[in-house]
């Protein structure tokens, strides 16, 4: 196998915990491997906002591939030095397919996620409790019109984010985005949708950085979940899937570890330090 040079890892159910927590275990080995050279670069389909102070505020942080790959971030200079926005034309189709149905939509843009006034404020009326409902409020901002808000912006958003209540209402609105063709459509969680542009994907931030950093995809191990991590894993020389992702996921890996919350990507992280896995 090639030397490892780039951690590509997804955040939400695989380095972070199913608490949203990064273990002690996992930034100490992450901490030892920047020591020697290695980027670790965290790709999340949250916006850069949105991504947890214990992501943003860790030292050895470069770049942050954010928005499934709508956005770049360098993290240093502290600016984006890469984006890939929703043609216009994709967000009207996506607007026309979402009217008169019942879900929630919120849209990503200048690294910031927004949501409608109406849901923020009454998130149980949306069957949005608990985790979820702290996860919305210390994430999102508040508009009047999040359709407006869209409508406005639609020459510079990162993605269309969709919530659902309703599985039957989801796999239509799937069937019919897929069907147009105009936008990549996947999930990172069972009760979502999200939109960006073709351009936009882990996979092609990714390789952009790479292209970037002059490290080969050989030289590459990323880590993932979900739908949205396909790509990225089936990009990666190594891709890995978690012990709680899905099947299909777990088909197409490399090497398929524990859960999030069985230190999952720490004990392959250990391995490359031992020089197990290169």
């Amino acid at each position: 196998m090639a030397e490892i040079k780039l951690i590509a890892s997804d955040l939400d159910g695989t380095l972070l915990t199913s608490k949203k927590e990064l273990t002690e275990r996992a930034y100490n080995l992450l901490k030892k491997l920047s020591e020697k050279g290695i980027y670790f670069v965290p790709s999340t389909g949250r916006a850069y906002e949105s991504v947890p102070e214990c992501i943003r505020n860790l030292p050895f942080i470069k770049y942050v591939i954010t928005s499934n790959g709508a956005a770049i971030y360098d993290a240093e200079e502290k600016k984006f030095i890469k984006n890939n926005f929703l043609p216009p034309e994709a967000v009207d189709i996506t607007l026309e397919i979402l009217k008169d149905k019942n879900v929630i939509i919120e849209t990503f843009k200048e690294g910031r996620a927004f949501t409608d006034r109406k849901v923020y404020e009454n998130l149980s009326d949306y069957g949005i409790t608990g985790g979820h409902a702290k996860y919305v409020l210390t994430t999102r901002n508040p508009v009047e019109n999040i359709i407006e808000e869209i409508i406005n912006n639609k020459h510079c958003l990162e993605n269309i984010n969709l919530i659902f209540n309703n599985e039957e209402v989801r796999m239509e609105v799937m069937e019919k985005l897929k069907e147009k063709g105009h936008a990549s459509v996947t999930t990172s969680a069972h009760n979502n949708i999200e939109v960006t542009s073709h351009n936009a994907t882990k996979a092609s931030a990714l390789k952009e950085l790479c292209s970037i950093l002059n490290i080969e995809r050989e030289n590459v191990i990323a880590f993932g979940d979900s739908d949205n991590d396909m790509d990225m894993i089936m990009f990666a020389g190594i891709g890995v899937a978690m012990g709680n992702g899905d099947e299909h996921i777990k088909n197409n890996a490399d090497i398929i570890t524990e859960d999030c919350d069985n230190y999952g990507v720490a004990n392959i992280l250990e391995k490359i330090l031992k020089g197990e896995l290169k």
